[in-house]
Formats: C-alpha cells, sequence, structure tokens
C-alpha cells in the first residue's frame, strides 16, 4: 500500500514551506508530491522542484471540485509508472478536505493507498480574523484533521495562541496541537508529523453544509511580466497591495527579474516576505482574493497590457 499524506491549510497558512521540510526528512523514501494550484500559472510547484523533488501539478481550480477529474487520473498515473512509496499532497489554501478524503476512498483506490496522515497547518498572525469570514473553509479542514500544527507561532505573543488553541478545539477537541515555531524543530519532529495515524475513523468524517469551493467566487489574477523590480520598489507595490482600490487581496505569490539578479516575494494579508533568488526564471505572479481589480493591480506591478493570463473565477 503507498502512504498517502495531506497537507492542507487555508490561502497563506506555510503549506509549501512545511512540504519542503517534510520532503527534506523522507529522502530516503521514493515520494511523489501533487501540488494543486488554485490560480492558471505555478509557482509552489517550480519552487519544489529548485530543490530536485518530484513534483506533479494540478493548476486551475480544486482537486476537490472543478479539477477533480485530473487529480483522479494523476493519481492514477503516478501508481500505475511511479510506483512511490509516499505520495505527499499539498491541496490549494481553500480545498475541502472531507471531499479529498472521499476521493481517497474511491474503490480503484482501496487497495491502492492508505491515508497516512492529514495535517492542517494553522497561520498563527491571520487565524482569528481569517476565521470569522471564511470559517466553513477552517471548520472543514481542522474538523478532519489527524495533527494540527501552528505556523508563525514565534511572531504572535502567549495570549493569542491560547485563544488559536481554544478554538481549533471547538472544532476538533482531542486532536494534537503543534504550536511549538518550526524554526525549533529538528529533523525527527518532522519526521514525527507523518508517523502514521493508524487510528484514523473515516466513518467520522465532517462533509460541512456549504457551498463547495468552486462557488464561493474566488478570484485568481496570473501575470507575466518582463519588468525588473528594485526590492525597494517591490516591498513598496506589497505595501500599497492591501489598499481597497486593488480589491481584497488575501494571497500573492512571485518570481520578479530585478537589477541584481531575480526576486521571489510572498504576500498574505497584508504581510509580505521579499529575498533574493539565486534562480532564473521568467517574471510572473499570482493572485487570489475577492474582486480584485484587473486594472488597477496591473498598473501596480507596471505589468504592460497583453502581460496577463487567464482571469479566471471559481
Amino acid at each position: 500500500m503507498i502512504k498517502v499524506d495531506v497537507v492542507s491549510g487555508f490561502l497563506g497558512s506555510g503549506k509549501t514551506t512545511l512540504v519542503k521540510k517534510l520532503l527534506q526528512v523522507h529522502q530516503k523514501e521514493k515520494v511523489v508530491l501533487i501540488e494543486n494550484e488554485f490560480g492558471d500559472i505555478g509557482i509552489d510547484g517550480e519552487l519544489i522542484e529548485r530543490e530536485g523533488f518530484e513534483v506533479f501539478e494540478i493548476s486551475s481550480g480544486c482537486i476537490c471540485c472543478i479539477m477533480q477529474k485530473d487529480f483522479v487520473q494523476m493519481l492514477t498515473r503516478i501508481i500505475e509508472e511511479f510506483h512511490p512509496q509516499r505520495i505527499i499532497i499539498e491541496p490549494t489554501g481553500i480545498s475541502i478536505l472531507s471531499e479529498i478524503i472521499d476521493i481517497l476512498h474511491k474503490p480503484e483506490f482501496a487497495t491502492l493507498l492508505q491515508i497516512n496522515s492529514l495535517v492542517t497547518i494553522v497561520d498563527s498572525v491571520n487565524y482569528l480574523q481569517q476565521c470569522e469570514v471564511f470559517g466553513e473553509f477552517f471548520e472543514d479542514q481542522i474538523t478532519n484533521a489527524s495533527i494540527l500544527t501552528l505556523s508563525k507561532s514565534q511572531i504572535v505573543d502567549r495570549e493569542t495562541i491560547d485563544k488559536i488553541i481554544a478554538s481549533l478545539r471547538e472544532f476538533n477537541p482531542n486532536v494534537e496541537i503543534i504550536s511549538k515555531p518550526w524554526d525549533a524543530l529538528g529533523a525527527e519532529d518532522f519526521e514525527n508529523l507523518l508517523d502514521g495515524q493508524a487510528d484514523l475513523d473515516f466513518s467520522e468524517i465532517l462533509h460541512t453544509d456549504y457551498k463547495p469551493c468552486s462557488e464561493n467566487e474566488f478570484e485568481t489574477l496570473a501575470l507575466q511580466t518582463s519588468h525588473s523590480y528594485s526590492q525597494e520598489e517591490l516591498e513598496r507595490i506589497l505595501t500599497l497591495l492591501s489598499q481597497p482600490k486593488y480589491g481584497q487581496v488575501i494571497r500573492g505569490k512571485g518570481f520578479l527579474k530585478s537589477n541584481q539578479g531575480y526576486l521571489d516575494f510572498s504576500y498574505t494579508n497584508g504581510q509580505y516576505l521579499v529575498s533574493a533568488s539565486k534562480f532564473k526564471t521568467s517574471g510572473k505572479l499570482c493572485l487570489i482574493g475577492k474582486n480584485l481589480r484587473e486594472k488597477e493591480i496591473r498598473d501596480l506591478f507596471k505589468v504592460k497590457s497583453g502581460g496577463l493570463f487567464n482571469w479566471l473565477k471559481f
């Protein structure tokens, strides 16, 4: 049986960061990653491929609904052609974990796949605010998890951590919660995250009564540009991105050219990180949110007319 681990979490929670750590500690196994991008261009998959890992990417929608057929076909191909020991699945931040569990329990996978762990990441900085607005996603991802781990816990105070844990306990009273900062965890700790959860009871999966992610009107805007940015210029742009004139930008990420080489950036709810990259790449970025303002965003990033990929709305 092939072990399957699902790493879920809302937009910007840190899924790709954790997946990279998990891949590094499981290098002795034959591991395949399925990376599900909500947008029309792949960012996270390229980040992981740079480090030499086997990545299969599904973009332009969530594997739990719109791209479910593609997901089933990809799983079948991976099983038949690659024979991995472990498959790690990183769905989009607005995926429905219970639906993914149902797919993995399809009859055609019954003797081939074994769900090993269901890890959900909780963003310590944004969880309390986001849960009020997007609670349905959190309820499904948290209630159906076998383990919860808090990201960015080193930059919030103990009172906030306690409030988050209390909230998580309302969704899932008995789940193990790891609140220790990831930088303080060793290789053994990350290995233990994917230690098999033999007592998982899939008869008690929660199927929340709300619209699937394909009907929640999240938008994604993918841009391609040859413009060269200084780090200061890109930071100024990301600071402005939280203004209402650009819509509600929840998540952004990309690779861009700079005067000294290349820059990577990650943006979540007004907070951002820009870093120099040693990898050459074409300039591209993806934004996810609601009521995104195409023209204003294009002007902000100085993207010329025609630099847009498809405008997608799910």
